[in-house]
């Protein structure tokens, strides 16, 4: 183990988990809270809105990480884009006033080669934009757009 990965191993850390109340990001949230840290599972619904900024300064205040698992509305590649651009500007701002130093995004395997896809260009985007250290979480979507075409 590194001496990174023993400062922070046993270390109880406050963690604001971005989409903290869906499909991912509340099983995220359940298993951060089961290792023992304090977790804020943010969402328009407790009042922490990415897209408005409502909430988010209040929500990272004292938070070491931010695990963004949002996902758009809408699949239609500009309103994918914009959904994307406008919630990373808001969360980055509000990491750099609050101090945030770890930024995960959570994004689709193998997205880094559709680079004319919104969803793609975002996550690249949020790579480039965190305040500290940004770390790429990839996962396959396949399940959430099974459920989707079902309902």
């Amino acid at each position: 183990m590194n001496d990174k990965e023993s400062e922070t191993k046993d270390k109880t850390m406050k963690i604001v988990v971005l989409g903290g109340t869906g499909l991912i990001g509340s099983k995220v949230a359940n298993l951060l809270r089961a290792r023992g840290h304090e977790v804020v599972a943010a969402s328009p619904s407790h009042g922490i809105n990415s897209i408005t900024g409502e909430g988010l300064t209040e929500a990272l205040t004292g938070a070491q990480v931010v695990v963004d698992v949002t996902n758009s509305p809408s699949f239609e590649d500009k309103a994918v884009l914009e959904f994307f651009e406008t919630s990373t500007r808001n969360v980055v701002a509000a990491e750099v006033k609050t101090g945030v130093v770890h930024h995960v995004a959570l994004s689709i395997v193998g997205s880094e080669r559709l680079p004319a896809s919104g969803a793609s260009r975002e996550r690249i985007l949020t790579r480039k934009s965190g305040p500290g250290k940004t770390d790429p979480g990839f996962g396959n979507s396949i399940h959430d757009c099974a459920r989707d075409a079902v309902l």
